[in-house]
């Protein structure tokens, strides 16, 4: 005996979405007791179904098939083979019973009245009623042990064809900046989702099909319509995952944009930098990314678009960049373009050698043309191995172990010029000659 399991016996649905156009979806059902059911048909999935992917707990499953292979005219027709099906001719006000013999290519047929044999017949193929156990959504099929009792099922599986991202919008008015964060989900997976629990994972998951995969900590987080963030975070397993108690219904085929981020009163800093190379200078917004400073929650990566209130009180565009996943206490940084007024020029000075070592000098001419004082950041990197710094005109930080990073404040209206020099020891060299 067959039991057809639909979204009327649901009872809750999850659906977890993730970075790379894949979701996790998680129901429960009630299965009502009935000790003759064999067969349970769980309808109601998504055609992009992983069926490998399949979990199922509460319900005995001893083969599990996944039908999705759904109705088309030759699917339809290959199950009336040896069947009569009625042909009609609307123009000749004509109808002809044949049985079907074959409707791989051609549709062959033998005239039930003549026993001749038609190919393609001309008219509307008129059929019988629906052979049983024929789907005509995708569904999976399980073969069952007996149901004893009611009981509640839990079906997990993934699926292809959900999809997230985020975007941030920043507005800036003085010292500070206001952000706002939106998620964007589309699906297209073939079925809607109704009042469901909803997660989003950010980070790159490793699937078996990458070619490179990246080994990235994944964040879990929820969305939120409201104009405030509530969410609620617990550590999982090695990744955090943030949940909203108010269900979300995400239509098939629909795209929606949902707040899930609100934070005012942002302490930002605009600086500019410089690397090898550079005519003018690169604009950077960057912040802190915590709860001091109003935010310190995971940011997923996304599109940050940055807008600064100019004299007049209107708000301009002033460029926008991308933005890595950000843990808390992260900082935050994005370059936003191109400053006009502050020019550079980069060259190397000189190099002389002397025994064993080389001599390097490299300056960096930077003009400020702008009416006010800026900050600039020079990033150079020495790609030579074994190396150490003689002598340097302004202080500077080593970030790894060939790049060194100069913060100069200028006055507005002024040059100045950041010299160093560094040797480069060749003894290593000699010895692999």
């Amino acid at each position: 005996m067959k039991f057809q399991s639909t979204r009327q016996q649901q009872t809750s649905s999850s659906l977890t979405i993730y970075n790379d156009g894949f979701g996790l979806v998680k129901e429960t059902r009630m299965i009502p007791q009935n000790k003759e059911t064999t067969e349970v048909q769980f309808m109601d999935v998504a055609a992009g179904i992983e069926a490998e992917s399949v979990l199922v707990d509460g319900l005995h499953v001893l083969e599990q098939s996944h039908n999705y292979d759904l109705i088309s005219k030759e699917k339809l027709l290959e199950k009336y083979i040896d069947e009569v099906i009625t042909v009609r001719n609307a123009e000749l006000d004509e109808e002809m019973q044949i049985r079907l013999l074959s409707v791989s290519g051609s549709i062959i047929g033998e005239r039930v009245d003549t026993k001749e044999v038609v190919i393609d017949p001309i008219g509307e193929l008129i059929l019988p009623s629906l052979p049983e156990g024929i789907l005509t959504k995708p569904a999976l099929v399980w073969k069952t042990a007996p149901i004893e009792t009611d009981l509640e099922a839990k079906i997990s599986y993934l699926t292809n064809g959900l999809e997230w991202r985020a975007s941030y919008v920043a507005e800036i008015r003085g010292s500070q900046l206001s952000l706002l964060g939106w998620v964007q989900l589309s699906n297209n997976s073939g079925i809607s989702f109704f009042d469901s629990r909803l997660k989003l994972a950010s980070g790159k998951v490793n699937r078996y099909v990458e070619a490179h995969p990246l080994y990235a900590q994944a964040r879990l987080f929820a969305e939120d319509e409201r104009p405030e963030s509530s969410f609620q975070e617990h550590s999982f397993a090695d990744y955090h995952s943030y949940s909203i108690e108010r269900p979300v219904t995400l239509l098939h085929g629909q795209t929606k944009q949902i707040r899930f981020q609100k934070a005012q009163e942002v302490v930002f800093r605009k600086l500019y930098k410089v690397e090898p190379g550079s005519q003018q200078a690169k604009v950077i917004v960057e912040f802190d990314n915590t709860e001091d400073n109003q935010l310190g929650i995971a940011l997923p990566k996304g599109v940050f678009k940055v807008y600064e209130q100019d004299r007049d009180g209107e708000m301009e565009f002033i460029g926008e960049n991308a933005i890595s996943h950000t843990a808390p206490q992260q900082k935050v940084s994005i370059a936003i373009g191109e400053a006009f007024d502050i020019v550079s020029k980069s060259w190397e000075k000189k190099r002389e050698r002397h025994g064993h070592f080389d001599y390097v000098t490299h300056v960096y001419k930077l003009q400020n043309q702008k009416s006010e004082y800026v900050r600039i950041q020079v990033n150079h990197q020495i790609h030579e191995r074994i190396w150490q710094m003689e002598s340097s005109s302004h202080d500077y930080e080593l970030k790894q172990s060939n790049e060194l990073e100069f913060r100069v404040h200028i006055a507005a209206g002024k040059e100045i010029e950041v010299e160093f020099t560094y040797k480069i020891d060749r003894t290593g060299d000699k010895k692999m000659k």
